[in-house]
């Protein structure tokens, strides 16, 4: 399933920086993080995408990636087993939130697989506890951002990222570097639009940041944009080398 559909498209990508801001909302993360995202935001999200798609699509290269991640995380205080399932779980929990807004809805039966099949993949990185199923998951998400959760001070790093107040421009394989002062204007809205405005109503209220109508409606009137324009964008441009493959060939294995 998750080959079928083929991960994020460019376009969906802007709902990873939910993703990351709920990462870094957990202490011991942004502790860990603490410099990454004021130096350099792009990249740093840049080596999390390479490294996803690695472990989702890149057949041989999968195992070794995952050893890579077990290994540079070994020496970081604190990490574990839990913080793992934590980072596993709002990573797939923004891709379901990604693909909700901005593609036909999936059957749940297809929600549950795509799922299972996520769950699966986080063995090879040593998590042996993500929870049950997608209701599970969202007691699980729920919980943490009830019990562990804070506006620390990746929170607000990652914030004037997103806003493009710090770091430097995305590589070429997001943005042509040619087109990013037309780009920048934009990307500054979007990008805080879609990483507040996506999260859990529960986790923006304990986090403290501002989220109005009038906001709403922007971050709608972003989401029927990005369906409009990613209908004309053609597949091999739409979706990331990798992925794309991988989505041709299940598509023609199902043929």
């Amino acid at each position: 399933m998750t080959w079928r559909l083929g991960w994020y498209t460019r376009f969906e990508l802007v709902v990873l920086g939910r993703a990351v801001l709920m990462q870094v909302a957990h202490p011991v993360i942004a502790a860990a993080v603490r410099d990454g995202y004021r130096a350099d935001p792009f990249a740093r999200l840049t080596r999390t995408i390479t490294s996803s798609q690695l472990r989702l699509f890149g057949g041989e290269q999968a195992a070794q990636e995952a050893r890579r991640l077990i290994r540079r995380h070994a020496t970081i205080p604190g990490a574990g087993e839990e913080l793992f399932r934590w980072v596993h779980a709002t990573s797939f929990d923004s891709l379901l939130t990604a693909y909700r807004l901005l593609r036909p809805r999936l059957p749940a039966i297809h929600e549950e697989r795509l799922y299972r099949e996520w769950r699966d993949t986080g063995r090879s990185i040593g998590i042996e506890s993500m929870p049950e199923d997608l209701a599970a998951l969202r007691h699980y998400l729920d919980d943490v951002v009830e019990t562990q959760l804070a506006r620390t001070d990746g929170v607000e790093e990652l914030l004037d990222a997103f806003r493009l107040r710090t770091g430097r421009a995305p590589g070429g394989e997001h943005v042509p570097r040619a087109l990013w002062p037309l780009v920048r204007p934009v990307a500054a809205q979007v990008l805080p639009d879609f990483a507040v405005g996506t999260l859990p109503p529960a986790l923006r209220d304990r986090l403290g940041l501002k989220w109005t109508n009038a906001d709403a409606r922007r971050l709608r009137r972003w989401i029927r944009l990005i369906r409009v324009v990613s209908a004309f964008v053609p597949a091999s441009l739409l979706h990331y080398p990798m992925p794309y493959r991988a989505m041709l060939s299940a598509r023609a294995a199902r043929a």
